[in-house]
């Protein structure tokens, strides 16, 4: 079965479906091992196809071409630093996806991390800075909810046939007590300081939680990556530029070699 297949047919799986391993295609991975252990990744790029997420201060760029874009870079930066990696993406082109589906793709693939990236963006179009978030059901603060209630892209979020809110309270409650949600934290804090280092002047808004569809159901550490404000003036052209885009991605790469060495080596 093809990618393509696979994903389309996600959204209308039933139970017995999730039964039977769909392996998804690889996007990279190095022919010979080198690391300890078997390392998967499944990079998000937020939005896409009809879903175009946040627009630049201009309006020239939408988000899903960036993050495809630096979804594509951080593939490969992460293969040149843990050969053995195998990197998947959830989507390779502008499609749509429901965000049950990337998730659903993840797991189908028994990966052992998942990360969704996205650009930000403010009402007034006058914050900078960089995020990352875990799952929870209550959001860290207000600014927190309403960036989840943005990604959340009401009519792209679940098919019809999803979960209760009571099969997504048992959901939570059990992620609380698993070691994903520390390891999810693990990851989402690396991040933070890796993109600390190398763009000391931005505002580092820390780890935050809430309520993001596109982690619930993750059977795996999962976080979502907010790079940094697109609708502002200053820091959207530095999203924009390749020389921003770099370092954004050597700093998500770095995080993710650091949370190899730090957690899956040692497990």
């Amino acid at each position: 079965m093809n990618r393509r297949s696979f994903l389309m047919g996600l959204a209308a799986a039933s139970t017995a479906a999730s039964s039977a391993l769909l392996a998804p295609s690889r996007v990279l991975a190095a022919p010979k091992p080198i690391l300890d252990k078997r390392f998967r990744l499944v990079i998000d790029p937020g939005h896409g196809g009809e879903n175009e997420g946040c627009h630049g201060h201009d309006h020239g760029v939408v988000e899903k071409e960036l993050t495809l874009a630096m979804a594509q870079q951080l593939a490969s930066r992460v293969h040149e630093l843990l050969p053995r990696a195998e990197i998947l993406l959830t989507r390779e082109a502008d499609e749509t996806l429901h965000l049950s589906q990337r998730v659903a793709f993840a797991n189908a693939a028994e990966a052992d991390l998942f990360l969704s990236l996205h650009c930000n963006a403010s009402p007034l179009s006058n914050q900078t800075g960089y995020e990352t978030f875990i799952l929870d059901l209550e959001a860290s603060n207000e600014e927190t909810a309403l960036t989840a209630q943005r990604e959340n892209d009401e009519g792209f979020a679940r098919p019809a046939n999803t979960s209760s809110e009571g099969d997504v309270s048992t959901m939570l409650r059990e992620l609380s007590m698993t070691a994903d949600r520390s390891r999810a934290a693990h990851f989402a804090r690396a991040i933070q300081a890796q993109q600390r280092k190398l763009f000391p002047d931005r505002p580092d808004r820390g780890v935050r939680q809430g309520p993001f569809d596109v982690l619930l159901g993750a059977r795996m550490p999962a976080v979502l990556h907010e790079v940094g404000f697109l609708d502002h003036p200053g820091e959207g052209p530095m999203l924009r530029s390749a020389s921003g885009q770099a370092k954004l991605v050597e700093a998500i790469a770095q995080a993710t070699a650091s949370y190899y060495g730090d957690i899956v080596r040692r497990a």
